[in-house]
């Protein structure tokens, strides 16, 4: 098997370890195994766990992000397209059991000093918040909001909700979150 495809495997088996069971419950040797790999196959692809860690947290905010962007852009109408946002987030929490937001969950389980883990994370979310002031200002909503208040509003809904839907176990919360934002939004 190529290098590339051992290190596809370690990464999509951590990817699955980390997001079902949590990154301090899942182990090395579990990685190992559910990979079916050598030991020095994860060390040679990998230094340690953390950087395990890194490099599933940066495959995750490539694939979220494309997935958003993707679901979006199949939309025309630019209203439409930002509470797309919410829809694609409702899709894909039913797909994947209310999981919730698998970056908080991870910020919540390394230590404060993991300071790689939350500007990494950190990232992620302001490219997020990015995309949506872009689609922010193809809108029209309530003058009272500026562009970036109102884009800081989506996002805090957004990641409020599906923060919520970690501990529901459902997606009420990004259901009301919608209704909100779509209020704000000027016909």
């Amino acid at each position: 098997m190529s290098d590339s495809l051992v290190r596809d495997k370690i990464l999509d088996t951590a990817s699955r370890l980390f997001f079902e069971q949590g990154y301090n419950l899942t182990g090395i040797n579990q990685i190992i195994e559910e990979a079916d790999i050598a030991r020095g196959s994860l060390y040679n692809h990998f230094g340690s766990k953390s950087e395990l860690l890194l490099a599933y947290l940066d495959k995750a905010q490539q694939e979220r992000l494309a997935e958003t962007e993707a679901y979006v852009k199949t939309v025309k109408d630019p209203q439409k397209k930002l509470l797309g946002i919410f829809d694609y987030r409702i899709q894909r929490q039913q797909q994947i059991g209310y999981r919730g937001c698998q970056f908080i969950k991870i910020c919540a389980e390394v230590s404060r000093d993991d300071i790689k883990v939350f500007e990494l994370v950190e990232a992620h979310k302001e490219r997020l918040r990015n995309f949506i002031l872009d689609l922010v200002r193809q809108t029209t909503h309530n003058p009272v909001l500026s562009d970036e208040l109102f884009a800081d509003t989506v996002f805090l809904l957004l990641e409020g909700s599906t923060t919520s839907v970690g501990f529901s176990r459902n997606v009420r919360g990004l259901r009301q979150a919608r209704k909100i934002v779509e209020g704000l939004l000027v016909s």
